[in-house]
């Protein structure tokens, strides 16, 4: 159970207890991610996540991490490319600590133009970072490739020239957009008192108001099947096999967890079976599912040596293939309910965990699914329900290949595309 409120300024609150647990977990939600930037504004919501870091009306860059460590606790944040969220976790008689920074660094950033210099070669050097780590390099050119004619598929760090070109004006009008308490929602998971928080949100957080900026209009785009190649002098060809997926719905999204626990997520699966232990090609490979407000992609992600990629991609292809002709047995979907269920339960023990996932949920579902009701989804889902999610996701028996290595054009070109 979840106790959930609305602030006169919009602010959406979020309280789910965590009995027996020491810590206290906060999240502060902005939904403001990567994908509503034009074009002067690629990067600027993880710039902005850099930013409020950089120092408040009240404290500085130094006092904000010291006075959350001195106590044990952590803080940190993320952009992704369709939310931003700040959290800080702490022992639990240290909440109104925690609410009090978080909701100063968030709506009182310095935002200075020396700072946004000093961060903007700190972003360019976090990029460099990522261009010289082919895993990291990967992703990004995959999600570019798949999806050319959406933001969705445009890089969360940004580009150089728009970094470079960031200045406190443009910064500061993009946090004033956007940076509203009625686009963002507060959650916290803990062993606390209700109204004690309740009365601990009102007062940091009631006192901003509402400036009603609507997000931008974002067209969906098709994915784009092919294959992609960065040439790279590296010892192994990294790759991802990636189709279209589904958007976020609590069916769609449960099917989906199910069908990637069977197919590459974990040690018993198909492809780890029968890629690395039976046909020793990898190291490693795994799959994963994708989901956003109005889209969806399924990867499959590998890598392997030179001479043997050519022999991995085609016996990847086998297993769906294979899937696509046969389906899954009873037996698989019963390990992957069993599996599924348990990782839920034990991750659900975690403060942060729930205080996670109760915002996931508000802000896509704007709905609360208990534990116990989202397994009794997964206990409900049937054999021909995991079956046709994957006649709807290879049945055209196209997909999108990724890959960066030191292979020739020539043998990447006359790789067999479709399977």
């Amino acid at each position: 159970m979840i106790e959930k409120s609305v602030l006169p300024n919009g602010l959406k609150f979020l309280f789910q207890k965590s009995p027996g647990a020491s810590s206290v977990s906060i999240g502060l939600w902005v939904k403001i991610g990567s994908r509503y930037e034009n074009d002067l504004e690629r990067g600027f919501t993880h710039f902005l996540e850099h930013m409020v870091f950089k120092g408040t009306q009240s404290r500085t860059a130094r006092q904000i991490a010291h006075e959350i460590e001195k106590v044990g606790g952590y803080i940190n944040a993320a952009t992704s490319r369709e939310y931003t969220y700040f959290y800080i976790t702490v022992m639990k008689s240290k909440l109104k600590l925690g609410l009090d920074i978080l909701s100063d660094m968030i709506f009182h950033p310095l935002l200075k133009e020396s700072d946004i210099r000093s961060e903007s070669s700190v972003i360019l050097e976090e990029m460099k970072s990522y261009e010289d780590d082919p895993e990291e390099f990967l992703h990004d050119f995959y999600y570019k490739k798949l999806m050319p004619g959406s933001s969705l598929g445009l890089e969360i760090i940004g580009n150089r020239e728009s970094i470079q070109s960031a200045a406190e004006e443009s910064i500061r009008k993009y946090y004033e957009k956007y940076y509203t308490p009625d686009r963002m929602i507060l959650s916290i998971a803990g062993d606390c008192d209700h109204e004690e928080i309740s009365d601990l949100c009102h007062h940091f957080f009631a006192s901003y108001p509402i400036k009603n900026f609507d997000l931008p209009t974002i067209s969906k785009s098709p994915k784009k099947m092919g294959k992609f190649l960065e040439k790279r002098k590296l010892e192994q060809v990294s790759f991802v096999i990636g189709t279209d997926g589904f958007r976020k719905n609590i069916m769609d999204n449960a099917r989906m967890s199910l069908f990637n626990i069977i197919l590459g997520s974990g040690m018993s699966s198909r492809l780890f079976q029968s890629i690395r232990e039976e046909k020793g090609l990898c190291y490693s490979i795994g799959s994963y599912a994708s989901s956003y407000h109005d889209s969806g992609i399924f990867t499959i992600n590998c890598g392997t040596s030179i001479d043997k990629f050519q022999f991995c991609v085609e016996s990847i292809y086998k297993e769906l293939d294979l899937l696509l002709k046969e389906g899954v047995s009873e037996e698989e979907l019963k390990d992957a309910k069993t599996n599924q269920m348990g990782s839920m339960s034990i991750g659900y023990e975690l403060p942060e965990n729930k205080m996670n996932d109760i915002s996931i949920q508000e802000m896509y579902f704007e709905k609360y699914y208990s534990l116990q009701e989202r397994m009794e989804i997964i206990e409900s889902i049937k054999i021909e329900e995991i079956n046709e999610t994957i006649q709807k996701l290879y049945s055209k028996r196209k997909v999108h290949l990724s890959a960066i290595g030191n292979i020739s054009r020539k043998d990447f070109s006359n790789l067999e595309f479709a399977f």
